[in-house]
């Protein structure tokens, strides 16, 4: 259009404007509000999307927009193509309550220990009857329960060694004096420093299970009375990993690369020491999980500088030709040893991406829950129809594996289901991406979205051709989270030994709660052994945490 091209947007001044829309005829002046009306539609999708991201639910249960793109839709999509019981899968249905019974308080303090207090009345455990003189016969008791809390108690282990010398000067056979030196039951954790294995699983697991970064730890101890700083805090974490901790993890890393199907992710952190030796803003946590079908169930932390392409070699070693599961980004897809699969949700969320900015979408979510008054709207509206349908048959595959993992079928069992169920509902949903592709505009985020889908088709099906393939990633994501949480915390790493003793610590920590243990119990019980017996291979073998040889009471009960 002349008059656009020829505006000069950068000097731009209402009067300018109104000059120039005065000198156009009455076509020009059509085209120049249509396409001031184009960007304004554009410019509220974008602020749509932000305040949506920003503020809404993170579920992606489906609320459906009902924007009229009629317009945009090729005359071969009409509306009785579609199937109708696909879209309304993508519909938000209220969930029926867990049938779970809530237990009382009563029966969750039976996992605490108790103490017995009788109580008996004033004149004494025997007493006679005020009138008559008889023994009074006790009733059935009554008990009261109450739950009493100690404060966490520090103290002082002061281990006076006596040693002694023969006072008449005898000497050994090297010529030096005889002596008897104490006999140490423990060997000290770190030396020259007055830290314990309790004390510092105690830091430990402050900082990676429950978030608590270590300055306001270090405000924690002061309002006890004891003066125990940040910067000891977190020399103690880094020279215990780096002594304990990482040798330990590397045996854990041996055992990962062995398993038959991963899960890979990664999240940012930033680290102050490499921004300024480096100049990079940020580096990375590398998250590796094992499947949930794996016999040791483990998850590995790992610092990295940056995502290049040997992150993933540095991970997983040169020769892992397993199964690999994650996100789609390019550095995992250039590891070819791998059997890639990619994720179902992250291919899901890019359509519902393109569905829930819809113009009309908060019209539809207020909607009576009425079948036919949505199905109304479905067919009046092809293009949401068209958006809608294999978001439905993504979903109808999800409930299959939700069948599959209610009744804990065998790995052949599921293969079996799959086929059955989830191949034809997985072809109709690529069948669905293509129409979308062939529908919309080229540039819009709809097609955005299905050519993600079908960039991606065969990675996503293979997840059909084994039991134990995962249809998505979400196990990764669910284990990058404590670490998210925890950065809310801590924000950023000082030095790049302070991120990866934080990379070791998570990994135990996470690692230790996947297999039903107490990360502080178990990190105080690893410590402990690793100082006393010293880090020899069936020593670590015995302290994984997927072991089968680690004592009851490191256990959650």
């Amino acid at each position: 259009m002349d008059f656009l091209s020829s505006f000069d947007f950068e000097n731009y001044t209402r009067k300018s404007m109104k000059e120039s829309l005065e000198s156009l005829d009455h076509d020009d002046l059509v085209d120049a509000a249509l396409f001031l009306a184009d960007n304004l539609f554009l410019k509220d999708q974008i602020n749509r999307k932000a305040a949506m991201d920003r503020f809404a639910s993170k579920s992606e249960q489906l609320f459906i927009s009902l924007f009229n793109e009629a317009e945009e839709i090729a005359s071969t999509s009409s509306p009785e193509d579609l199937d109708e019981s696909a879209v309304l899968e993508t519909v938000s249905k209220e969930r029926p309550a867990s049938p779970k019974k809530r237990r009382s308080m009563k029966e969750k303090a039976k996992a605490l220990p108790e103490k017995i207090i009788d109580v008996y009345p004033d004149a004494g455990k025997d007493p006679v009857c005020p009138v008559c003189g008889t023994a009074m016969k006790e009733l059935k008791p009554t008990v009261h329960r109450t739950i009493k809390y100690v404060p966490q108690r520090l103290y002082v282990e002061m281990e006076v060694d006596h040693n002694y010398v023969c006072p008449k000067g005898c000497e050994d056979e090297d010529g030096k004096p005889v002596m008897i030196p104490a006999a140490r039951k423990e060997a000290p954790l770190l030396e020259n420093t007055m830290s314990s294995p309790s004390l510092v699983s105690h830091i430990i697991a402050q900082k990676t299970v429950m978030g608590l970064p270590l300055y306001r730890q270090e405000q924690d101890w002061q309002r006890r009375g004891f003066n125990l700083s940040r910067s000891i805090m977190a020399s103690w974490m880094i020279r215990s990993s780096q002594i304990y901790g990482e040798a330990l993890v590397d045996r854990m890393i041996q055992d990962f690369r062995e398993c038959d199907v991963v899960h890979m992710d990664e999240t940012v952190l930033k680290c102050l020491e490499v921004s300024r030796d480096q100049d990079r803003t940020n580096c990375y946590m590398i998250v590796g999980v094992s499947a949930e079908h794996e016999a040791r169930q483990m998850v590995i932390y790992q610092f990295k500088k940056s995502r290049a392409q040997k992150f993933v070699w540095e991970f997983l070693g040169e020769g892992f030709e397993k199964a690999l599961m994650s996100d789609g980004f390019e550095g995992y897809d250039n590891y070819t040893a791998a059997v890639h699969l990619s994720c179902m949700a992250h291919a899901r969320r890019h359509l519902y991406d393109a569905v829930k900015i819809r113009a009309d979408y908060q019209t539809f979510k207020n909607l009576p829950d009425d079948t036919e008054m949505k199905l109304k709207h479905i067919r009046e509206n092809p293009a949401l129809g068209i958006l809608l349908e294999p978001l439905g048959n993504i979903n109808r595959l999800y409930e299959v594996e939700s069948r599959a993992k209610k009744k804990k079928l065998s790995r052949e069992e599921v293969y079996e289901l799959r086929q059955k169920e989830s191949k034809p509902l997985f072809d109709q949903v690529i069948a669905g991406m293509e129409r979308i592709a062939r529908s919309f505009d080229s540039g819009s985020k709809a097609v955005k979205g299905a050519n993600y889908f079908l960039k991606r088709k065969d990675s996503l099906a293979l997840y059909l051709e084994d039991g134990n393939y995962p249809i998505d990633n979400n196990l990764a994501e669910r284990m990058v989270k404590p670490f998210v949480i925890g950065r809310k915390g801590f924000l950023f790493a000082d030095t790049e030994a302070g991120a990866e003793a934080t990379a070791v610590w998570y990994s135990l920590s996470q690692s230790a709660i996947m297999n039903g243990l107490v990360p502080e119990k178990y990190i105080e019980y690893v410590l402990t052994r690793l100082k006393n017996e010293g880090i020899r291979e069936e020593v670590l073998e015995d302290l994984l945490p997927y072991s089968r040889t680690l004592p009851g009471h490191l256990y959650k009960k």
